[in-house]
């Protein structure tokens, strides 16, 4: 069954944005399909884009790329002197244990981190911060909660709140693991 969209009021014109076009267009072209996703997912991949190219150019006068700058500041904010495993990197960065270790060595090379013996278990190393790197990330993270902060301001207090509520619940349904109904 196909959901039609809701209407649009008078008022609301002034406020439509190129996804509105974008629905519109599909609804003529393919009437067979629901399409009402698009106001919001479609609405939240566009904004991933435009974040992730903002991003880049916050961290360009650093010289940092964001693999780089999300490694530096995932072993920042452990406040861990000692650093941090690769496996809880792999898992705070999303990402597989080769993906991790080829970041591990990009940072290691620029001179912001290096690899040590784990005090805890000699078997294993932890990355740790240079003080290069720890500089850079402070650096870096300010400009961007600086930013970040700019563009939420977009949206009243209020508004942010009830964003947040509504991005958790749809990033929990990817992230948490299903339940064993049966177990």
């Amino acid at each position: 069954m196909r959901v039609q969209p809701v209407p649009r009021s008078d008022a609301d014109a002034s406020d439509a944005d190129a996804m509105d076009r974008f629905i519109a267009e599909w609804g003529e072209a393919r009437p067979d399909i629901d399409v009402h996703y698009l106001a919001t997912l479609g609405r939240i991949l566009r904004l991933s884009t435009h974040l992730r190219e903002a991003v880049d150019d916050w961290l360009k006068p650093f010289g940092l790329s964001w693999d780089v700058f999300d490694l530096l500041v995932t072993i920042q904010r452990s406040g861990n002197p000692e650093g941090l495993r690769p496996t809880a990197l792999y898992d705070a960065c999303l990402l597989s244990s080769g993906a991790m270790t080829n970041r591990i060595d990009r940072v290691e090379k620029l001179g912001l981190a290096v690899r040590r013996p784990d005090p805890d278990d000699k078997r294993a190393t932890r990355v740790a911060l240079t003080r290069r790197g720890r500089t850079l990330a402070e650096k870096a993270m300010t400009e961007h909660a600086a930013q970040s902060c700019r563009i939420a301001e977009q949206l009243t207090a209020s508004e942010q709140e009830t964003l947040a509520r509504l991005l958790r619940k749809l990033l929990r349904s990817f992230e948490e693991p299903e339940s064993d109904e049966g177990a």
